[in-house]
């Protein structure tokens, strides 16, 4: 087992299908906030909900609901889950176009900039990015293909089944026949996915523009093409060895590490050089990235290249096809311009525009190439170059890595405190809810029991509650004497004289009990008033 450090070189975006969707988010302060669908639930007020519905049955439902999102960015941000990075540029376009149509049609129906931001791959249960081993092994394929054909053209039999001539030359050269797979020698190397190390902060992801940019420099007469744009979520360059992996070569396996190593370089490498040096492109790219890059495959980099202690790679989305194709047998299919309504197009060699990573819609400079990233396995007699490559890939994403650790360690404080929260808040209601509970069970019991009463003994329980209610409702002050109060407790008295022995004490000692602690009386003088002392006579 060989164990691999990857580092990123370029922003790395790998599909996995799933996308932010603009009512699972907002953008605030530069930030999507991944948002709970039960935490959202929770915190609308029952007016929101009926205006969230109401929208959902428009006409035109998108642009509501999308001004309803940001316009509740800041209130809605305290309940991320998740926050990702978003270019500034990316952000203001968000805070000034989500929810304005882009164009209507004759009959009216609008068109919105749909704000969805396709994610790179990711672990489902915390979110974290990583790199899947069938992407590597992909890109590991290509170049190993690659290095077996050394540019050699298609058979003549190749060349008149063009439709089966991609699997048939992969057959070919890889030694094994349709339908015998168990012979293709990359079924004995198995390579792991790429994960963040364990109980390491897990590495930032970020959200730019992926623009198109074309190879050659515009004619005089030439007016700019539209330029498709769309919005990724990537793992940023330089995160020095922040995901590892394994390589394992089974039992039987024909390749080698060395080769391996070989074959990735000479595919790679001189990709990678060649996009730096880019006549036209070239002057395009963040130039303290280039720099980077340049003097590192000048120095330690391609030392370790030399001493075949790794590899690079160009993996998921927008690598560019010369880097998923065979070299020499390149046909890659570029569409011209549409003629009597039908799409022109034809092969060559070469892709006529590149897909690029910006912080900016225009793209006129900054830019970054999708995919490029170092796989390292390096002994320790080359540990001090290996160091030197991530201290330098470090140092420019430093603050990137710094502020998304901090953001992270806010986000678990305030995730920690609204899970504090409701716990509480679900203990007030357990609470709440024992006690209405034992409230009932009381007044069933009280009820059982009047049942069992007398008229005189109902006459009696009904002065103290009444006494008691009043006297939780005044709080410990009293009101003046000879009031209805007062009345309640002279009728009671009076009445009772006629009462039996035992119903005479219990009303005598209701009133002694209760008529204090609501009217303000002399209770000695009271005693005499309403002859209580005759009432608990036998």
């Amino acid at each position: 087992m060989t164990t691999l450090a990857l580092s990123t070189l370029s922003p790395v975006h790998i599909g996995c299908g799933e996308v932010y969707e603009p009512s699972g988010f907002v953008i605030h302060e530069d930030l999507l906030h991944v948002l709970d669908p039960a935490d959202l639930a929770e915190s609308l007020s029952d007016s929101e909900r009926k205006r969230l519905a109401a929208m959902a049955d428009q006409r035109d439902p998108i642009g509501a609901i999308q001004r309803f999102f940001r316009d509740g960015a800041a209130r809605f941000a305290e309940l991320a889950t998740q926050q990702v990075a978003v270019a500034g540029e990316l952000a203001r376009e968000y805070a000034t176009k989500a929810g304005r149509p882009t164009q209507r049609d004759p009959g009216g129906e609008a068109t919105y900039n749909s704000f969805q931001f396709a994610r790179t791959a990711f672990r489902p249960f915390d979110g974290t990015p990583y790199l899947p081993g069938s992407s590597l092994k992909g890109s590991i394929r290509t170049a190993w293909l690659h290095h077996l054909n050394a540019d050699s053209p298609l058979t003549p039999a190749e060349e008149k089944d063009k439709k089966g001539a991609a699997r048939s030359l992969e057959q070919r050269l890889l030694g094994y026949t349709a339908g015998k797979f168990e012979n293709d020698p990359f079924r004995h190397l198995a390579l792991a996915d790429a994960h963040p190390e364990e109980d390491s902060t897990p590495p930032p992801t970020r959200v730019l523009y992926a623009i198109s940019k074309k190879k050659r420099p515009p004619r005089d007469d030439e007016r700019p093409s539209p330029e498709l744009k769309v919005f990724l979520e990537t793992i940023p360059e330089a995160l020095p060895a922040s995901f590892l992996g394994e390589l394992r070569f089974g039992p039987g396996a024909t390749i080698r590490w060395e080769a391996l190593c070989d074959a990735c370089n000479g595919f790679y490498r001189p990709q990678l050089e060649a996009e730096l040096q880019h006549p036209v492109l070239g002057a395009l790219l963040d130039r303290d990235w280039a720099r980077l890059i340049s003097r590192l495959l000048g120095e330690e980099l391609g030392e370790l290249i030399q001493a075949r202690q790794g590899f690079l790679l160009r993996v998921g989305h927008h690598s560019g096809a010369e880097s998923v194709t065979l070299g020499g047998l390149r046909s890659i299919k570029i569409l011209g311009p549409r003629v009597n309504g039908r799409q022109t197009f034809d092969f060559r060699p070469n892709t006529t525009e590149k897909r690029y990573a910006s912080l900016t819609r225009a793209g006129d400079s900054g830019l970054l190439p999708f995919g490029w990233i170092w796989v390292d396995a390096c002994d320790d007699r080359h540990r001090h170059l290996s160091d030197a490559v991530q201290q330098q890939l470090g140092a420019r994403s430093r603050l990137l890595r710094e502020a998304h650790q901090d953001r992270l360690l806010r986000l678990r404080e305030e995730q920690a405190q609204r899970a504090e929260a409701a716990a509480n808040l679900a203990r007030e209601k357990q609470a709440r809810a024992a006690a209405e509970c034992a409230e009932a069970a009381a007044e069933q019991e009280r009820q059982r029991g009047l049942a069992s009463m007398t008229a005189n003994q109902r006459r009696i329980e009904a002065f103290k509650s009444d006494f008691a209610a009043r006297a939780e409702q005044l709080r410990g002050k009293l009101v003046n004497a000879n009031g209805e109060d007062h009345a309640k407790a002279k009728a009671l008295a009076g009445d009772a004289a006629a009462w039996p022995q035992a119903e005479r004490q219990a009303a005598a000692d209701a009133i002694e009990h209760w008529l204090p602690k609501v009217v303000r009386v002399d209770l000695k003088d009271e005693r005499k008033k309403l002859k209580l002392s005759v009432l608990r006579a036998s």
